[in-house]
């Protein structure tokens, strides 16, 4: 959860050219002449064979369902029983793969869920374990998704159980010890902050906004916003909560106009660097439709500011006072009601 650079997307529009099949024909007008005797009919031609259709190539077929869609029914359900189970019978069929271990992973995450802390501790230290060893065998984080996943889940499920324990604050350090031997996934890295986030950033004032790149004006900085109240709403091009959010989110914030209240959009690149032309078109193109009622407001792109305020979770808000202080930060999903509610505080 999912800072700020100038960021699993829209499609880029193209214009399609329509080709017609022409047919030309040509008639020559001369005097009327003796009609020549008719030629005789050559023989007919043998028609040749058909060439034999090239044979369609088969699509990859997709790859199969990992037991973590079945675990997570089954914790919200209440029943850790059953998913764990389910995680049983897949390592039977499949082994201990990575969806495995990413199942393992939202073993740990049910367990704290349902309150059941030793078996959290217990699935969390042992998906850290196979993650490990994952990699030691050469596996690569940042091409094995279930994989990075599973690690992100050990790392917050362990953190929480030190905050019961011993404090947010010793929690916070825990997690900014794992994150400074971590060099990436940025998704990864982000999601660390953003437990880090949850348990330390209001309060404290707000992280500037690294523009790398951005979306229509130059964006301003949250220092020349200082006396406004501010909405950072982080987002991505493709991700389906945050367009889902836009019709709650602009409803609240245009009731806030009068107030001065600054909406600010933030996101990063995902694709590598050679596409991120087509990418930022995509984000141009998906605000425009996807967030009609929002409107236009200033877009930076940056992973910096993105993996600084944990933006690893899509959608995110960040709220920030008058003076530059963060107030609330909710990397979630919001209703009307409780947007409208926090953007009435921000604006006392």
């Amino acid at each position: 959860m999912r800072p700020i650079s100038a960021a699993r997307r829209p499609t880029t529009l193209a214009a399609t050219a329509l080709l017609g099949a022409i047919g030309a024909g040509v008639s020559w007008s001369q005097a009327p002449a003796p009609s020549p005797a008719p030629p005789a009919e050559p023989p007919p031609v043998a028609a040749a064979p058909a060439a034999p259709a090239t044979p369609a190539v088969p699509a990859p077929p997709a790859p199969p369902p990992g037991p973590d869609r079945g675990i997570r029914n089954k914790v919200a359900a209440g029943d850790l029983l059953s998913a764990e189970s389910i995680l049983e019978e897949h390592r039977v069929e499949k082994g201990e793969d990575s969806a495995w271990v990413n199942g393992l992973g939202w073993l740990a995450r049910g367990a704290l869920l349902l309150g059941d802390l030793d078996k959290a501790a217990r699935y969390a230290a042992q998906t850290r374990s196979r993650c490990a060893d994952a990699v030691a065998r050469g596996a690569k984080l940042e091409e094995d998704h279930p994989l990075e996943i599973a690690l992100g889940a050990a790392i917050e499920v362990e953190a929480q159980l030190v905050e019961r324990k011993a404090g947010a604050r010793k929690a916070a350090e825990q997690l900014r010890k794992e994150l400074s031997g971590l060099s990436g996934p940025v998704a990864l890295r982000s999601r660390i902050q953003k437990r880090i986030n949850i348990l330390t950033l209001a309060g404290t004032p707000a992280p500037a906004l690294v523009a790398e790149d951005f979306l229509g004006d130059p964006p301003p900085s949250l220092a020349a916003l200082r006396g406004k109240p501010i909405v950072l709403f982080l987002f991505a091009e493709w991700c389906g909560d945050c367009k889902a959010q836009q019709r709650a989110l602009a409803a609240a914030w245009k009731r806030r106009a009068g107030d001065g209240t600054a909406l600010i959009a933030l996101t990063r690149y995902y694709d590598e660097e050679a596409k991120r032309s087509a990418e930022k078109d995509r984000v141009a193109v998906v605000w425009k439709t996807s967030y009609p009622d929002v409107g236009a407001v200033p877009i930076v792109i940056s992973t910096a500011s993105m993996e600084r305020y944990g933006g690893s979770s899509t959608p995110s808000f960040v709220f920030i006072d008058r003076a530059g202080i963060v107030r609330g930060y909710a990397p979630t999903r919001l209703t009307e009601a409780e947007l409208d509610a926090r953007l009435q505080a921000l604006a006392r």
